[in-house]
């Protein structure tokens, strides 16, 4: 270490954090570094002259935090150190040396001394090489250290807010534009919005993400990340490149349902840059906060087919029943086999102990009881609308309306009792307290009171929950008859119809009746199950 002023090797390092980032960019030194570091080099430059210290080099970092020494000047400053380059180190504060506690003292104490390297922080009155300062540097570096951590959960707490009341905070997503009006509202963008609808309505109809993917680069439709002007990654990337990753990206976002998901992935310290997935109950959900791109049920079925196991045949083609089919015994899957499909765990064990038996069914026999069953239901949704409601519902409608009338009666019968109750309660303690009820009476008044509610507490529960269903029951045969309606008249099947109208299809193993091959075929319909 050299006291020698003028025959010192010093260097000057400034560093500017991410919150300064507001900061004007610099005018005068025409390299984008901001005013903020220009500030800070400018008074560095002063106090070497002042001190003595000629031919300063100068390293700075510029929008990173100094809870990282992984800065790229700070690390080619430290090699030159190394390589006898620099022997004095000159910052404005402490904090411009980093805000990390631990790794502040570990250079101070550490790394420095045993390099023979004077540190000089101006603005706290420190030098290592008189030791001025010195007894108080730890102090400092914990409070440095600190006000990264504030300001962190600061942050947190005030984006936290702005998701909360509907604001949007990051940068776009696919298919929005901003509200020239509201930054932090979204508005569907006519270029890009009919490619999402579009995304949506081929995974619905059974297409893969990989083939939606190839489709959409083959006609040149710029990727999310090129509409943003980011650039690839590979050199070689081009902005139609479409990946399978993007188009799942896409159908998982509940963004196009017109609602904010805020807080799907945090750091694991505000020292750290690693994400990792937050816990649903602390995601932060707003909803109706921009028009939607795709309906609920739009967004519910492509998000379950693309769940489903798929398999493609040997041609490379996904069959229509794809992700439908299940042994009716042991509720494996079921394969294409050539023509026909067989039970996954037969194929894997054969009848083993842990196999089963085939449940073999040839396409065409499969495809026609399908075709029959569907013309069936949508024949009847046309014919008879509202018988078939009350049909699926599983009893009439009018022994519907009075069991919902019932359970109502009884829901308010009951909240009612649990209020009086809770008003008996009040009054037996006021009269304990007034001395007017014995200890034991109240105490027998109450311990009843407290049976009765918790009785009344859980039958309402079940009322409440019977309403419900009843009410979904309606609901949901009405989703399917209007569903059905829209099929009316088909004759042949296509995926896109299967999924839409299927949620299931069991296949039992064949037997022969006096002679003739049968099989059952279970199918469970979207919303009603097995009609």
């Amino acid at each position: 270490m050299n006291l020698q002023n003028n025959t010192a090797k010093a260097a000057i390092y400034a560093r500017r954090s991410p919150e300064d980032r507001a900061n004007r960019q610099n005018q005068f030194r025409g390299d984008g570094v901001s005013d903020s570091i220009e500030t800070q080099i400018l008074m560095l430059q002063q106090y070497a002259d002042s001190q003595g210290f000629t031919n300063c080099r100068e390293y700075y970092d510029d929008n990173i935090s100094g809870t990282t020494f992984a800065r790229p000047q700070f690390m080619q400053m430290l090699s030159d150190i190394q390589q006898g380059r620099v022997d004095t180190v000159i910052v404005k504060d402490l904090s411009r040396l980093g805000r990390d506690y631990i790794e502040s003292g570990r250079y101070q104490e550490i790394v420095f001394p045993e390099l023979g390297t004077r540190l000089i922080a101006v603005n706290d009155g420190y030098d290592s090489a008189t030791g001025a300062g010195t007894d108080c540097a730890v102090f400092k570096n914990v409070f440095n250290d600190y006000y990264v951590k504030d300001i962190s959960n600061k942050t947190r707490s005030a984006l936290a807010a702005r998701a909360r009341a509907g604001k949007y905070l990051s940068s776009g997503v696919y298919g929005y534009a901003k509200d020239p009006h509201d930054k932090n509202k979204l508005i569907p963008d006519p270029e890009t919005a009919p490619i999402v609808r579009r995304i949506f309505s081929m995974t619905v109809s059974g297409i893969s993400f990989r083939a939606i993917a190839r489709t959409l680069s083959s006609e040149g439709i710029l990727t999310p990340a090129a509409v943003k002007g980011v650039s690839p990654r590979k050199e070689t990337t081009r902005p139609t490149d479409w990946s399978a990753t993007t188009i799942n990206g896409i159908i998982r976002n509940p963004a196009y349902l017109g609602k904010l998901v805020y807080g799907k992935s945090r750091k694991v310290s505000y020292k750290s840059k690693k994400q990792i997935a937050s816990p649903e109950d602390q995601l932060i959900v707003t909803e109706g906060t921009h028009e939607p791109i795709v309906n609920q049920d739009v967004w519910n079925l492509a998000n379950e087919i693309a769940n489903r196991h798929r398999k493609s045949s040997r041609t490379g083609k996904t069959h229509i029943f794809s992700g439908l089919l299940f042994c009716q015994d042991c509720g494996s899957s079921i394969a294409q086999a050539d023509k026909a499909f067989i039970c996954q765990r037969y194929r894997a064990f054969g009848k083993s102990e842990n196999g089963c038996s085939s449940h073999r069914i040839p396409y065409k026999l499969l495809y026609a009881s399908v075709l029959a069953s569907v013309q069936e239901v949508t024949a009847e949704a046309r014919r008879d609308r509202d018988g078939l409601i009350a049909k699926l519902s599983g009893i009439g409608q009018k022994q519907q309306q009075a069991a919902l009338a019932a359970a109502r009666k009884t829901q308010a019968k009951t909240e009612k009792r649990l209020a009086e109750i809770g008003e008996l309660i009040r009054k037996a303690f006021e009269k304990n307290v007034l001395g007017d009820l014995p200890d034991d009476v109240y105490k027998s008044l109450t311990d009843g009171y407290t049976r009765e509610r918790a009785e009344l507490t859980a039958h309402l529960e079940t009322v409440t929950e019977q309403i419900a269903d009843l009410m979904k029951e309606t609901d949901n045969a009405t989703r399917f008859v209007e569903l059905a309606e829209q099929y009316a008249d088909i004759t042949e099947l296509d995926r896109d119809l299967i999924h839409r109208l299927i949620d299931r299809i069991e296949i039992g193993e064949s037997y022969k009746e006096d002679g003739i091959r049968c099989q059952e075929i279970t199918i469970y319909f979207r919303f009603v199950g097995r009609i």
